[in-house]
């Protein structure tokens, strides 16, 4: 075993993510997710085959974390970007990471790519509001919910019913896997690492397209106390229920 392969089992430090603070929020899903991405590409051996497409938003400062190859998309074009990535580097192991409203600003892209069976995996950390929007609502965000632009909480009659992503992708033809898991526990977050490395597997394997969605915390735009928010998800995850929604 090497010194690297120690150190991770001891300190639970993975080699590939990068040493120093990050800048997410105190409570942020997005520091969890950084750490399941560098451990499933680690345990896997995939750090030299690896390519990360980061949306925008928070996303994107994944580039600076996890050491891999990766590169930024425009604005709901990282499923556009993955693919052709995937196309010119058949032997790469290629991934989206981005936001709900991030994916569905271009959520033609993730239909195209998904028609195509594009043998890519899309991870998708939807954490109920439009961060680059100063908070606002999503397209997911649960009913009662409060943004800043629904102050007294979503309604039904107001604003609509909440989109379910994982449900919606699951449906179609060229999606071989599909998941939802969460972060608001210690054992919800080992089963979020089983996912992505199944979706991994199953990219590896050349079957069709992989999608992930990760119910995600944003403390700061919903303006809770971290542990007050996890509480809150499993009241979302009745709703949204957690595990695998599709599998080859």
């Amino acid at each position: 075993m090497t010194w690297q392969k120690k150190v991770e089992q001891a300190y639970g430090f993975p080699g590939i993510l990068a040493e120093g603070p990050q800048h997410f929020c105190p409570g942020c899903s997005h520091g969890i997710m950084a750490k399941i991405l560098s451990e499933v590409l680690g345990e896997m051996g995939l750090k030299e085959r690896a390519v990360g497409v980061y949306g925008t938003g928070c996303s994107l400062l994944f580039h600076d974390y996890i050491e891999i190859r990766g590169v930024a998309a425009p604005p709901g074009s990282a499923p556009a970007v993955a693919a052709g990535l995937k196309e010119a580097m058949s032997d790469a192991l290629v991934f989206t990471y981005q936001g709900e409203s991030d994916l569905a600003s271009g959520f033609a892209h993730l239909l195209s790519a998904a028609t195509r069976a594009d043998r890519i995996t899309i991870i998708c950390e939807n954490n109920f509001t439009m961060g680059m929007a100063g908070g606002a609502m999503s397209l997911t965000t649960p009913l009662g919910l409060k943004t800043t632009t629904t102050p007294q909480g979503r309604t039904a009659e107001a604003h609509g019913l909440p989109f379910k992503v994982a449900e919606s992708v699951a449906q179609m033809r060229g999606v071989a896997y599909a998941a939802r898991g969460s972060t608001h526990s210690p054992g919800a977050v080992k089963r979020v690492k089983r996912m992505v490395q199944k979706a991994f597997e199953n990219q590896l394997y050349g079957i069709g397209t992989g999608f992930v969605e990760v119910l995600g915390m944003c403390p700061t735009n919903l303006d809770m106390r971290p542990k007050d928010l996890a509480l809150k998800m499993r009241e979302f995850a009745e709703t949204l229920p957690l595990g695998e929604l599709k599998i080859p």
